[in-house]
C-alpha cells in the first residue's frame, strides 16, 4: 500500500499549475554567464555548476522519506520576456554559428533553454554502481591523481579541473542538505546525507538518496535527462539483502523507500508531454528537464548465465504498478527460464496499465554483441529516451539518425530524383543531409539519390532489391560524410569542453577527455530505421502489381505515383484496403520483412567499421515523428498518398492488420531482431480482452509466445477507444490515465489532440 503521505503528494502534484519553473536555476545561470564568460570551458562549466548549487534553496518536507527537491514558482511577465529574450540571443542565430557552440542537439524545444557553456543533453546511463561502492569523495581524489600526470595536455588540464569542481560542488551541496535536514529534526536523514556527501553508499536508504541527489542534479540544474538508471534491482540487491539480515530493514520500508524513490522522479517534472509541442503546456517551458522520462531496467540474464529476478525485481514491479506514474519507465527484460510467477505479476501490472515493456534478452544480446558489444557489460544493457539500446557507464550521450527508408524506394523508382520537388538542373549537394538535419538526426526536405536503372529496365523483384539498395547505401554513405565532417569541426572546437556526465561515466577522468572525444569505450550512433511496414507492404504491392499479375509495368506504377494517384483513386483505394498487408501472417508478404531487414544492416554495416570512432547501431523505432517523416515522401505503391504518414515504429501501418494480434506479433516475429538493437511495438488491448484470470493467462502466454518466436519488445495499452474519447471530452475526470506512447508514458490529457488521435486510431486488438 502507497502511504497516505505519499498519496496526498501525489494528488497536490497532479494539480500543479504547468508554468511553474526553476526560477532560481535560470537567474543563477544568467549571472554566471557574465561572472564566467571568460574563462576557459571547463572551468566555466564547474564553477557554473558551483554557483548554482552553492545559492539554491533546499525544500524538504516532513513527509519526505529522500531529501532532494526544487524551489518552484510562477515567473512575472517581465521575467518570461526576458528569459525568452536571453534564449533567443544564444540560440536564434545561424546553423553555422550554432556548429560552433554545440553538436547534435534532439530539438529546438531542448536547445532553446541549454546555456552553450553549460551543455548537456543527457540520453545516458552513468556508472551507477561506481557512484555507489567508491563514493564523490573517492572520485574526485582520482581525478586530482589524475592532473598529476605532466604528460597532460592544456586541454586536459582544464577538462580535469572541471570535474574536480563539479564534484566539490556536488559534495558542498549534500553536505548542507545535511544541515537543512538537521534542522528540521531529521536526524537519521542528516546523517546519511553527511555519508553519502563523500563516502560510499552503505546501507539501501543511502543507495537511493545517492541516486537520488545525483539525479536532482543532473537533471534540473544541468539538464542532463532521459536517464537509464540501469539494473537497479542487481546492483541495489546486496544493500538490500544486508539490510534485510542485520534488521536495519523491512519489505515494507524499502517499498515505502522505493515509491518514494519512484514519485520523486515525477515530481520535478511539468505536467505535459513533451512530443505534444503544440499544446500550451510544452511550447511554454522555460527550463531543461521539464518532462525527461528516465528508464529503470530489472529480470534480465546475468553476465554468469544465470537469471537476475530477485526480491527487489518484484518489490519495483509492484510499486510501479500500483502508482501508475509515468517514470520511471521500467523495462522488464524477458530471457529463457524467467519465473513463471513474476512473468504473471509483470503481465498483470501491464495489464494494469502500469508503465512497463518488455524487452527480450534472447534477441538483444545478439544483436548488441554483432555490433561490437563486448562481455560482461553487455549483460547490463538497457534504455533511454524512446527505446534507444545503451550501455551503462560505458558511453555518453545521444547522437542519432531517423533514417527514413521509404526513402531509397521512392529513389529507386525514379532514377535518384524526388518527385515532390525534381532536381532538374540544380547542382549537385556537397550532402545529401543540410546542416539541421545532420544535427537533429531527422531527414526532412528534398532527398536525392544517385542515377540508377530507369523502371523500363527493372524487370524483376530481385532487381528492384538491387537498386533499392542501391540508393540505401547512398544515402547512408551520405549521412555518415555529414556525421564526420561535423565530428571533425566538434573535435577541434570542444577539446577542453566538459558536461556533468563526464564526471561519472567510465573512462572520462582516465583518459582526460569529454565522452564526445572518445573517452568512454563505446560511441554510438542511433540509426532509427523508419517506415518499415511501409516499405514491407510496397514492395509486396509491386511483386503483386508488376512482376505477378502483370497489370502494370513498373513504368506505369511510377508514373501514378509520381501524379499521387490523379485519376487513379479507385487504385489507391483498392491498394490501401484490399492487397494484403504485413501485420497478417501472411508469409508472401512478410518474407520482406527480412529482405528489407538483411539490406538495412548491411548498408549499416558497409559505413561501421575501425576507421570510424562512432558506430550506428541499427533499430526500428520512429517515435512520433512518422508523420513528419511521411509530410517529405510522396505516394508508394500499398495505396499511400503523397505527404501521408508512414508507418509506426515496427507497427504494421494503421489499420492493416485485421487478422487479430496473433496474426499480427506473428508477422513483425518474422523480423530478425537479432541484428536490431531497439525501438518500440505498441499494442492496444480491448479491457474485455484480458479480464480475470483466463484473460490474464492468456496474455501472459501470448507475451511468451512473441518473446519464444523471436520478437524484440512490446509496450501496452489496455483501453478503448470510448474511454479515450470521453477523456477528450473530460479531461479532469481522467487526469490520471496514463498512456504509453513510443517509448515513454505521458497523461492522456496532457497530450496535444493530434497525439491523442494518433493513440485512438491505433488497432484495438482482442487476446
Amino acid at each position: 500500500m502507497v502511504r497516505r503521505e505519499l498519496k496526498k503528494r501525489i494528488e497536490k502534484w497532479f494539480d500543479r499549475d504547468y508554468r511553474e519553473t526553476f526560477m532560481e536555476r535560470i537567474d543563477l545561470v544568467m549571472e554566471a554567464e557574465q561572472l564566467y564568460q571568460h574563462e576557459k570551458e571547463g572551468l566555466a562549466y564547474g564553477h557554473t555548476l558551483a554557483h548554482i548549487l552553492e545559492s539554491i534553496s533546499q525544500p524538504l518536507e516532513d513527509s519526505e522519506l529522500l531529501a532532494g527537491a526544487v524551489a518552484m514558482r510562477i515567473p512575472t511577465e517581465e521575467e518570461e520576456k526576458t528569459i525568452r529574450e536571453v534564449y533567443k540571443r544564444w540560440w536564434d542565430i545561424p546553423v553555422e554559428e550554432r556548429h560552433k557552440k554545440i553538436f547534435f542537439y534532439y530539438s529546438e524545444n531542448w536547445l532553446r533553454c541549454r546555456p552553450y557553456w553549460f551543455p548537456s543533453f543527457g540520453h545516458l546511463a552513468l556508472d551507477w554502481e561506481g557512484l555507489l561502492s567508491n563514493g564523490l569523495g573517492s572520485m574526485e581524489y582520482k581525478a586530482r591523481e589524475r592532473m598529476k600526470d605532466e604528460a597532460l595536455t592544456e586541454d586536459q588540464k582544464g577538462f580535469l579541473e572541471g570535474t574536480v569542481l563539479c564534484y566539490q560542488a556536488v559534495s558542498a551541496y549534500i553536505e548542507r542538505y545535511a544541515q537543512t535536514a538537521e534542522k528540521k529534526g531529521r536526524s537519521g536523514m542528516a546523517e546519511d546525507l553527511r555519508q553519502i556527501a563523500y563516502g560510499e553508499a552503505r546501507t539501501f536508504a543511502q543507495a537511493l538518496q545517492l541516486l537520488w541527489m545525483i539525479i536532482l542534479i543532473a537533471q534540473k540544474v544541468c539538464g542532463c535527462g532521459v536517464l537509464n538508471l540501469s539494473r537497479m534491482d542487481q546492483y541495489l540487491y546486496p544493500l538490500y539483502e544486508r539490510d534485510l539480515r542485520e534488521g536495519r530493514l523491512t519489505y515494507e520500508k524499502a517499498r515505502e523507500l522505493i515509491d518514494e524513490f519512484f514519485f520523486k522522479n515525477n515530481e520535478i517534472m511539468v505536467q505535459t508531454d513533451h512530443m505534444s509541442i503544440e499544446t500550451d503546456s510544452t511550447d511554454y517551458t522555460l527550463e531543461v528537464a521539464f518532462d525527461d522520462p528516465n528508464y529503470l531496467i530489472l529480470a534480465g540474464k546475468k553476465a554468469d548465465g544465470t537469471g537476475g529476478v530477485n526480491p527487489l525485481s518484484w518489490l519495483m514491479v509492484e510499486s510501479a504498478e500500483e502508482l501508475k506514474l509515468r517514470n520511471p519507465f521500467v523495462v522488464v527484460r524477458y530471457y529463457h527460464g524467467i519465473p513463471t510467477k513474476f512473468w504473471q505479476l509483470v503481465c498483470n501490472a501491464m495489464r494494469n496499465n502500469a508503465t512497463i515493456v518488455i524487452y527480450n534478452d534472447e534477441t538483444m544480446l545478439p544483436a548488441l554483441k554483432h555490433y561490437g558489444v563486448e562481455e560482461p557489460e553487455v549483460y547490463d544493457y538497457g534504455f533511454y529516451g524512446c527505446n534507444d539500446p545503451n550501455i551503462p557507464g560505458d558511453e555518453g550521450g545521444l547522437r542519432q539518425l531517423w533514417f527514413n527508408l521509404v526513402k531509397p524506394l521512392e529513389l529507386a523508382l525514379n532514377q535518384g530524383d524526388y518527385p515532390m520537388e525534381p532536381r532538374g538542373n540544380s547542382s549537385p549537394r556537397d550532402c545529401q543531409f543540410g546542416p539541421e538535419d545532420r544535427m537533429t538526426g531527422l531527414m526532412t526536405g528534398a532527398y536525392y539519390g544517385i542515377k540508377s536503372k530507369a523502371p523500363e529496365e527493372i524487370r524483376s523483384m530481385d532487381e528492384l532489391l538491387e537498386v533499392y539498395e542501391e540508393q540505401l547505401m547512398y544515402l547512408l554513405g551520405e549521412f555518415r560524410k555529414g556525421f564526420e565532417m561535423d565530428f571533425e569541426a566538434e573535435q577541434k572546437e570542444t577539446k577542453s569542453r566538459m558536461r556533468i556526465e563526464d564526471c561519472f561515466l567510465r573512462g572520462t577522468v582516465d583518459n582526460a577527455q569529454t565522452w564526445t572525444m572518445g573517452g568512454t569505450k563505446y560511441h554510438k550512433i542511433v540509426a532509427q530505421g523508419c517506415g518499415i511496414a511501409t516499405v514491407i507492404n510496397a514492395l509486396y504491392a509491386i511483386e503483386k502489381l508488376v512482376f505477378t499479375d502483370k497489370e502494370f509495368t513498373l513504368r506505369e506504377l511510377s508514373n501514378i505515383l509520381r501524379d499521387d494517384f490523379s485519376g487513379n483513386d479507385m487504385l489507391a483505394l483498392r491498394l490501401r484496403k484490399k492487397l494484403d498487408k504485413f501485420g497478417n501472417d501472411i508469409d508472401a508478404v512478410d518474407k520482406y520483412a527480412k529482405i528489407v531487414t538483411d539490406l538495412y544492416v548491411r548498408g549499416i554495416e558497409r559505413y561501421n567499421g575501425e576507421g570510424y570512432l562512432y558506430q550506428m547501431w541499427p533499430t526500428y523505432s520512429t517515435d512520433r515523428d512518422f508523420t513528419t517523416m511521411g509530410r517529405y515522401v510522396g505516394a508508394t505503391p500499398d495505396g499511400r498518398r503523397a505527404g501521408e504518414p508512414i508507418s509506426e515504429n515496427q507497427s504494421p501501418s494503421e489499420g492493416s492488420d485485421i487478422n487479430g494480434i496473433t496474426a499480427m506479433l506473428n508477422s513483425v516475429s518474422k523480423i530478425p531482431f537479432d541484428r536490431i538493437t531497439g525501438g518500440p511495438l505498441n499494442l492496444r488491448l480491448h479491457p474485455s480482452a484480458v479480464q480475470g484470470d483466463e484473460g490474464l493467462n492468456a496474455l501472459c502466454a501470448l507475451f511468451q509466445t512473441y518473446m519464444e518466436n523471436g520478437g524484440m519488445q512490446l509496450q501496452i495499452n489496455v483501453v478503448d477507444a470510448e474511454t479515450l474519447r470521453s477523456a477528450q471530452c473530460d479531461p479532469e475526470k481522467y487526469k490520471t490515465l496514463c498512456v504509453r506512447v513510443t517509448g515513454y508514458s505521458a497523461f492522456f490529457v496532457e497530450m496535444g489532440r493530434k497525439a491523442q488521435d494518433e493513440l485512438i486510431a491505433r488497432t484495438e486488438q482482442m487476446v
